[in-house]
């Protein structure tokens, strides 16, 4: 074989091979076009995840609202149900609470007795816890027997003194100063003065808590 044939073999072999080369997909990489579609597909994928936590962020706030509310009203329920345990009930503007004459004091006497004291001790209390804001109003009242062994001019003077020693005792325990006493002797009875039970329902002393300048 010739040299010329030689060498033009050699030639045709490497333009054989440059033209398969040639012919090859090239490598697969990330072009300026692949990465902006990689950070596009990326930034809907926050915004998803943001929305998400966008509807979970309200529907914790409404769950808390809820929880709220809730915890008022139980707070509200407890409070009246301290109340009414502990003679409180409601009044238009306030409320009130009547305590019977016999326990707060002996018969004619205006003396508080120890176990009334331990009554007004749960009165100022709740006055102070509830009802530090309103004014608070002493009201004594008799039965309608006319004084006959005690020093008292009559009924009227007794259910002031009494009030005016509940008032002063209230005082004591840190109510006030927006406390006032006043007695209403026999003229507002709870019932009539029929027989002992009935006379000793109305001889009593009421205090009210009202909202100031609804009285």
């Amino acid at each position: 074989m010739s040299v010329w044939i030689r060498k033009s073999l050699r030639i045709m072999w490497v333009l054989g091979i440059v033209a398969v080369i040639g012919c090859q997909e090239p490598e697969e990489g990330f072009g300026p076009d692949q990465e902006g579609a990689g950070a596009a597909d990326r930034i809907a994928e926050l915004t998803d995840a943001l929305d998400r936590c966008e509807q979970d962020r309200a529907a914790a706030e409404d769950r808390l609202l809820a929880l709220q509310m809730e915890n008022d009203q139980l707070r509200n329920e407890l409070a009246e149900r301290g109340e009414a345990a502990q003679g409180w009930t409601s009044v238009p503007g306030g409320a009130m609470i009547a305590i019977e004459g016999t326990v707060l004091f002996d018969s004619g006497k205006a003396t508080l007795r120890p176990g009334g004291r331990e009554v007004l001790d749960g009165v100022a209390q709740t006055i102070l816890q509830q009802y530090s804001n309103h004014d608070i109003y002493v009201f004594g009242h008799t039965d309608d027997q006319p004084i006959r062994v005690s020093d008292w001019e009559d009924n009227y003077e007794l259910s002031c003194q009494r009030a005016l020693t509940v008032l002063r005792y209230l005082r004591s325990k840190g109510v006030g100063p927006n406390v006032a006493a006043a007695g209403w002797g026999q003229d507002r009875p709870v019932t009539d003065n029929r027989d002992a039970a009935a006379r000793q329902r109305n001889r009593r002393v009421e205090i009210f808590a009202m909202v100031r300048g609804a009285a």
